[in-house]
């Protein structure tokens, strides 16, 4: 049964969290505080500042684990198919050619977590648009199932699109007791940034090839010290607002005293440098009473004044282009009246009256004014209609003047305004030049309007002129003066309280900066530790050695970089100038992977697509330990076409679960679980075997093809693990077992070493297994033939060839 027939797994167990893994870096912290010898205020900004630097959403939840991957509609993947996950701790692999759809599937967890994808950012957009499934895009949807530990059942993450554009998508996410919320507000946000648990070929070239910032930062996040970077950060805010209080009123305080020097022989001013220049602190109730007495702006005369200089009377400008329009209109309607535009207006009039009435009584032909008899007959009716027509047309001329005529008196009275405050000395004027709004007879407004706007035009600039030269006789000097003697009392005031809450915050910012520099090395050192490690089981039979890992600068330093000292035969070197590109590849896994294995992280996967590219042979096999270590500890789930990998963990005998990504027609992908090789083809020959009337060629051929290809796949085994035992040289394996095209090779390689030695196979074989396994192996051998092998108990054959098949998996290379 493949996976994507499978039902609903059940809820799996919980796991527990490995024992081994270093402290958390809150809890730490935590301890580091309540033992530090500082003052309650100091510790109380720190418990502040470690509590704010918590992004809202990131509170504490249990270790998450992979669960199921269900893809529908996405890169690759047409219909629904699913990949199902044993959600703790172990290595799972995760093989198909390429374009079977396992990219799409590793690509897919990582677009449900985080909305995007590394491999799209930068790219140009007809490398990103084409992201929905050629033959089944209709719907695109992402389901992650998850097991969060301590929850008593599982979560589910869900990912959809509204839109056209691959960020036109909402992730939901739905845990057991707690409800779904929009996928930004879930727990692992921030964590998503600090302990990304998703690596691709491009996560690792950016980690090598990325600018020297950018390797920095991306070592600096695994530390996983943004927490105390964030409180740094936030202590920082404060002392800098703190700071600049305290800096705005020491910057203006001697321009402050230079202008009241200005004014000594006013006591007012006086008394302001006396309390200004109170030792220990100004004293402000001395200051608050001078700047309390000074008279409000809004009272009395003053603010009288003030209006007054501000008042603005009416634009002469304007009003005289009112004006001059208003006359004009007025000429061009006494023109009309003047021609026999209007008299065409009134007789057109009064036809349209008498050819309604025409209409209205179509039997009546006399005529209702004098009674003549049969006048208003059809022929009537249709020459006084072309008599309208022909008044109408000589009428327009009049019809337009009167139409201008309005339209210049509105405009004339929109240029009439009512300020907010009229001043008392402009209240007539003002009311009479507002009463023109009023004026309806066009004639009369023309000559109104302009006459009362130069009235008032006038009594506003001799009122302002009035105002400004009270103003001056008044002490506005020491108005201005007191104005900013208040501003700087307030700065004064706030810089006071600031001074000591200023101290304390640099004490608590200081003890972040010294905690994080400590953390900061000794993480850095089991970084490096771990990094060397995974770099020993890599490295293989490369001679450079991983000397030092070590980060150059701060996280706000224009100038980082990340420092990986090599030796090359002893010879000190840059890493990244002497390292091949399979050696470079290998040293980015060295400097990713310990992010999963830290104690920070909420992660219990990580998810890694094609890690094996460009590494030698030799590499695979320590790549298959280092994944087996951290497997350990971690989920793993490794997406790869290499099928060195897969061998790399079989030959090793380390433990392994391993699916296949199959990709049928109109995109359909399944995953079926693989098992091993050689009883996947016992179990194949065995179902073979069970089938009733079994056809004869499928007895003497395919039962016996099932058979052999049992044999080759155990014979292949026991190669390469006696190969690896004996310490050989990988490549020369590879090249003998793509020469060894004969059963006969292949056993030959498996007892020997050697595939010349075909001619000792049946005497080593008997010697080894018995005569019978002889016998075996010829029967497989002749089910390739054409006459096939005939097989009296097909059930027994089928176990024959499986105890046989084992006993060639543990055999030890002959002499």
């Amino acid at each position: 049964m493949t996976s994507s027939e499978q039902n609903e797994p059940a809820a799996p167990l919980v796991p527990q969290a490995p024992a081994a893994e270093s402290v958390p870096l809150a809890d730490l912290v935590e301890t580091r505080l309540a033992a530090a010898p500082l003052g309650e205020p100091v510790k109380a900004l720190l418990a502040e500042a470690l509590g704010s630097a918590q992004t809202p959403g990131n509170s504490p939840m249990g270790r998450i684990f992979l669960d199921s991957v269900s893809v529908e509609g996405f890169r690759g993947i047409g219909p629904r198919a699913w990949l199902n996950l044993n959600p703790r701790p172990g290595v799972t692999l995760v093989v198909g050619r390429n374009g079977s759809g396992k990219s799409s599937i590793a690509e897919a967890v990582e677009t449900a977590f985080t909305g995007t994808n590394m491999r799209w950012l930068g790219q140009d957009a007809t490398r990103t648009s084409n992201w929905r499934n050629l033959h089944d895009g209709a719907k695109t949807e992402i389901e992650v199932k998850l097991t969060v530990e301590g929850d008593s059942g599982r979560s589910t993450l869900t990912r959809g699109w509204t839109g056209h554009d691959i960020t036109d998508c909402v992730g939901t996410f739905r845990r057991p007791g707690h409800g779904a919320v929009p996928l930004d507000q879930a727990a692992w946000k921030q964590a998503l940034t600090d302990y990304r648990p998703f690596l691709s070929y491009v996560d690792l070239g950016r980690m090598i090839s990325g600018k020297p910032s950018q390797m920095y930062d991306s070592i600096a996040t695994i530390l996983g010290l943004g927490h105390l970077s964030a409180a740094y950060n936030h202590l920082g805010l404060q002392e800098k607002a703190l700071g600049d209080a305290v800096k705005a009123a020491k910057n203006e305080l001697p321009e402050m005293t230079a202008a009241l020097y200005t004014l000594e022989d006013d006591e007012r001013a006086v008394q302001a440098l006396v309390a200004i220049e109170t030792k220990g602190r100004p004293d402000f109730e001395a200051l608050d009473g001078l700047v309390a007495g000074l008279p409000s702006d809004d009272d009395g005369l003053v603010a009288e004044l003030r209006a007054a200089v501000d008042m603005q009377g009416p634009d002469l400008e304007q009003v005289g282009a009112a004006v001059d329009r208003l006359r004009e209109a007025l000429a061009g309607v006494e023109d009309v009246r003047l021609s026999g535009a209007e008299d065409a207006l009134q007789r057109a009039g009064l036809l349209e009256k008498a050819l309604a009435h025409n209409n209205r009584h179509p039997d009546e032909e006399s005529c209702p004014v004098c009674g003549t008899e049969q006048v208003l007959d059809a022929a009537w009716a249709a020459d006084a209609g072309a008599q309208i027509a022909l008044l109408r047309q000589e009428a327009k001329t009049a019809e337009d003047a009167r139409s201008e005529l309005r339209s210049a008196a509105r405009a004339a009275q929109n240029l009439i305004e009512t300020p907010q405050r009229i001043p008392a000395a402009l209240t007539d004027p003002w009311n009479e030049w507002l009463a023109c709004r009023a004026i309806s007879d066009p004639a009369q407004l023309v000559q109104r309007f302009h006459d009362t706007a130069l009235t008032l035009a006038d009594a506003c600039a001799a009122v302002k002129d009035n105002a400004v030269r009270e103003l001056e006789k008044r002490d506005e000097r020491w108005r201005q003066l007191v104005t900013r003697l208040a501003s700087w009392t307030e700065k004064a005031r706030t810089a006071a309280d600031a001074e000591p809450q200023l101290g304390l915050v640099r004490k608590a910012r200081a003890w972040v900066k010294t905690l994080t520099a400590e953390l900061r090395e000794r993480r850095m050192e089991g970084f490096t530790g771990h990094s060397q490690r995974i770099w020993e089981k890599l490295r293989q039979e490369s001679d450079i050695d991983l000397q030092s890992v070590s980060l150059q600068g701060s996280e706000r330093a224009n100038v980082r970089k990340l420092v990986m000292d090599v030796t090359v035969d002893g010879e000190e070197a840059s890493a990244l100038s002497v390292m091949s590109q399979g050696e470079q590849h290998s040293l980015a896994l060295s400097l990713f992977l310990p992010r999963a294995a830290t104690a920070d992280s909420p992660f219990g996967f990580i998810v890694i697509d094609d890690p094996v590219q460009s590494m030698d042979p030799a590499k695979v096999n320590g790549l298959a330990q280092v994944l087996h270590e951290l497997g350990e500890h971690r989920q793993v789930v490794v997406f790869t076409h290499d099928t060195r990998l897969q061998r790399a963990f079989t030959t090793q005998e380390l433990p392994v679960t391993v699916f296949e990504v199959e990709r049928g027609k109109a995109s359909k992908v399944n995953v079926k679980a693989v098992t091993d090789p050689v009883r996947q083809a016992i179990a194949d020959a065995r179902a073979l075997a069970s089938t009733e009337s079994l056809p004869e060629a499928a007895r003497t051929h395919v039962l016996p093809a099932l058979c052999r290809i049992a044999l080759e796949n155990a014979f292949v085994e026991a190669a390469w693990v006696q190969h690896l035992r004996s310490g050989g040289s990988e490549h020369d394996l590879q090249s003998a077992v793509a020469d060894a095209d004969k059963l006969m090779k292949m056993a030959a390689l498996a007892f020997f070493g050697d595939i010349g030695r075909t001619g000792d196979v049946y005497r080593e074989l008997r010697t080894r297994c018995g005569p019978r396994a002889v016998d075996l192996l010829k029967q497989c051998q002749s089910g390739a033939h054409a006459t096939g092998t005939r097989i009296a108990d097909a059930h027994r054959f089928v176990t024959e060839i499986s105890e046989l098949a084992q006993k060639v998996r543990k055999t030890e290379v002959a002499k």
